[in-house]
């Protein structure tokens, strides 16, 4: 996690498509085994430079590596971990002779494009990289390794270096995600997750696990890496595979929180009824939470009923910008007036809201923070319980990756709190401008908000991201005091 940045930083995030991608090789009669680096040992932190990494150091992660092993696959979760990527392949390439394997993770904003780097990717001693972090091509990458003969005109989605060098962009999505098996859990230490108390979604019971319902995202917005991850296509699940899964993870982990890590989950709203009416057609008692955010113009008021009902009680949204003129430049589509319209109807079906903005997109001006100031008001009028203020930043893989943005060191400080930028310090006086004034607007129309946040704090059963992130920033500066004094 980067220092000074706790809030958009340091999350922890299950790795749910490495889960599934384990469970894929599992069913397929591979030997596999699964080395979590942050969740088996997520209380121990390191800090190093500006960052601090939490989890098991490279060296640990070599030593869990059986001697005999056929191939390594390093799964690339997150852009902020990716100086801590690079030491782990560097240890593992100096150590075992057998193939390392990178796999993307296309079904994160918080990810990056690997296709972008792989000329920096191929001087570390990897044989080669998995695009879109699919189980199937990570199947086809492990027989192409074992024999070049079994590479297929229709394989796509795959890098290889060295003899055998290419480059095969994707061309096709696999559509029948109800085919793919369930995250294999059980190869997860889940329980030092759920010790941390917190998580992405606001946590409100003691096990969570998180879905995905869905892949991808039809948009394009050019600060988003999701386009050059899945390329605008948007795949979906049954909503009958959705709640077997729901159903299936309480009997077998005895969890009733689920949190949706979709990249937008409600493009079909006819499906997202759908699994609500599932939900409560199984008289499942569960709750469940939208925290990586949708589409809120793909939502209505049956929809949001529906959702309610079945348990859905947190949904985050992304407004992105008040202006229609940075929206214009973001290739981002939103109807103020509807999202209105929209946050009035969750909160009146108790649903908690949050609403996402970026600052810092080229040519955003004065005035048009001015008209994001406005539209927050008008937000927390309707009922919006949180905000989250990011800064732009050219995430390899977005449209703004190598443009006319200078100044940083490392991929690594490619986070949503960019402070190698000239204007950074502009930006966080904005930044804290916007916030300071939510919190007043909130305690003089809302102030149960802020009683439900105060209490989430004291009682750990959290009521927005706001005082999970207090939570979280309290523990972590308790570990490394902890971990000051054990040294």
């Amino acid at each position: 996690m980067q220092k000074g940045d706790f809030s958009g930083s340091g999350i922890p995030y299950m790795p749910i498509t490495m889960a599934y991608a384990a469970s894929y090789l599992k069913e397929k009669g591979y030997d596999i085994k699964v080395i979590d680096s942050f969740g088996n040992n997520p209380v121990q932190i390191i800090s190093k430079n500006n960052f601090y990494y939490q989890g098991q150091t490279p060296e640990q992660i070599v030593n869990l590596v059986y001697d005999d092993t056929e191939a390594i696959l390093i799964f690339a979760e997150r852009l902020v971990a990716h100086s801590s990527l690079v030491e782990i392949i560097k240890n593992i390439t100096s150590r075992f002779s057998c193939p390392v394997v990178l796999v993307e993770n296309s079904q994160a904003v918080t990810s990056y494009s690997l296709l972008k780097l792989n000329g920096e990717l191929s001087s570390y001693g990897v044989k080669g990289i998995v695009l879109n972090g699919d189980g199937k091509r990570i199947e086809n990458m492990l027989r192409i390794l074992k024999s070049p003969n079994n590479l297929k005109d229709d394989m796509d989605g795959l890098i290889l270096f060295g003899e055998n060098n290419l480059i095969r962009p994707i061309k096709d999505y696999f559509e029948n995600l109800d085919s793919y098996p369930f995250p294999a859990w059980d190869l997860f230490n889940l329980k030092h997750y759920w010790n941390l108390g917190y998580s992405h979604a606001p946590l409100s019971s003691k096990k969570y696990l998180p879905l995905l319902t869905s892949r991808g995202c039809p948009l394009k917005c050019k600060f988003c890496v999701t386009p050059g991850l899945n390329n605008g296509v948007w795949r979906k699940r049954s909503a009958k595979n959705v709640v077997d899964e729901i159903e299936f993870s309480i009997k077998r982990y005895g969890v009733k929180e689920f949190h949706l890590e979709d990249l937008n989950p409600t493009v079909d709203k006819k499906r997202m009824v759908e699994i609500s009416q599932e939900i409560i057609k199984r008289n499942l008692n569960i709750s469940w939470k939208i925290g990586s955010g949708t589409k809120v113009e793909t939502l209505d008021e049956n929809t949001i009923i529906n959702m309610a009902k079945a348990g859905c009680s947190y949904i985050s949204i992304s407004p992105e910008s008040g202006s229609k003129r940075v929206l214009d430049l973001m290739n981002k589509y939103f109807k103020h007036d509807y999202a209105l319209k929209m946050v009035r109807s969750m909160r009146k079906n108790n649903i908690t809201v949050q609403a996402c903005f970026v600052l810092g997109f080229p040519g955003e001006t004065e005035e048009d923070l001015a008209k994001t100031k406005q539209y927050i008001h008008k937000l927390v009028k309707a009922g919006v319980c949180e905000i989250a203020l990011f800064i732009i930043t050219p995430a390899p893989g977005s449209m703004l990756f190598k443009s006319d943005f200078k100044g940083y060191g490392s991929i690594s400080q490619l986070t949503f709190t960019p402070s190698w930028r000239k204007d950074f310090d502009y930006l966080t006086k904005k930044r804290r401008e916007l916030y300071m004034s939510f919190f007043w607007w909130n305690l003089f129309y809302n102030p149960s908000n802020l009683i439900r946040i105060l209490r989430g704090l004291v009682t750990r059963n959290f009521y927005t991201k706001i005082d999970m992130t207090l939570y979280r920033y309290f523990k972590i500066k308790r570990l490394l005091w902890g971990s000051k004094n054990h040294d």
